[in-house]
């Protein structure tokens, strides 16, 4: 009976972990004002640029909300919005320790790191490095900008870590946020020797 319980126990831990990034925020804690989540900060700043955006009488100098509803592809200024604020997001983590499963200040893995970020600008990630290596479309090093997803490992089929772009200094100086099992969340240069020898490939997500 104990043997159940602690299967039974196991289990659904498993499923909170993989489940935790398909709800529409994560759990974080409540304990100060710095915990607040990531969709709860952006939509604070979206909501301020909104009403610095409207003139003295009200009303929105943007577009009608038709006009906005019908363009295909998301306007320039809008999308370098959505990747600023992504990294925001993330470097706001910097320094919280590596938690396997984790996305709070409290602990982030490297997955849960980008899928907190990627909540800022509403958009859900999958919740493992493999499957975020499938969401988008594979981009040559030489071609990476910010908010593209780097992907690390032992092999092609193997994907283990995962790191966002946040600056192209150069071609051999390209920086990204991740979560270290040893470090936290900090920034490296994809071009180290470390880096290059586990290096897979990389992807730019549909929103970019």
């Amino acid at each position: 009976m104990k043997s159940l319980f602690t299967t039974s126990a196991l289990f659904i831990f498993f499923l909170l972990v993989v489940a935790s990034c398909q709800t529409s925020s994560p759990t974080f804690s409540k304990r100060g004002e710095e915990y607040k989540s990531a969709r709860e900060i952006a939509a604070a700043k979206r909501a301020a640029k909104k009403a610095r955006g409207r003139g003295d009488n009200g009303s929105s100098v943007a577009g009608t909300s038709k006009d906005r509803t019908s363009r295909t592809r998301i306007p320039k200024r809008d999308l370098d919005n959505n990747i600023a604020t992504v990294i925001e997001t993330a470097r706001s983590f910097t320094g919280v320790p590596y938690r396997w499963g984790g996305t709070t200040r409290v602990g982030m893995d490297c997955s849960g790191l980008l899928c907190t970020s990627f909540q800022s600008i509403d958009v859900n990630l999958p919740r493992t490095s493999e499957e975020q290596s499938r969401f988008g479309t594979e981009v040559k090093p030489k071609e990476l900008r910010e908010g593209d997803l780097v992907f690390f490992g032992p092999n092609r089929r193997n994907i283990t870590h995962v790191g966002m772009v946040t600056e192209v200094n150069g071609s051999n100086d390209v920086r990204f946020i991740h979560a270290s099992t040893s470090l936290g969340v900090i920034e490296n240069n994809l071009y180290s020797d470390h880096y290059q020898k586990i290096f897979i490939k990389a992807v730019r997500p549909p929103v970019f």
